[in-house]
């Protein structure tokens, strides 16, 4: 009875922290100049969202990356 419970208070834990660690799907980039959000982008790869950030640099701007 109490291996099953056990078993069974698991499975419940487990599954519901699936959807948490698959819950961070897309990147923000956003691109501020002078205060103003100048632009921003949604990237799904590490090397898209890289490549943004350095991009707002040359442009001058300061970026932020929001993780969703």
């Amino acid at each position: 009875m109490i291996k099953t419970t056990l078993i069974a208070l698991a499975t419940v834990f487990v599954a519901s922290m699936s959807p948490v660690s698959e819950a961070r799907t897309a990147t923000y980039v956003f691109c501020e100049k002078g205060g103003k959000l100048a632009w921003y982008e949604e990237h799904y790869s590490s090397r898209s969202v890289q490549a943004t950030y350095y991009r707002c640099v040359n442009e001058g701007g300061s970026p932020s990356i929001v993780y969703i």
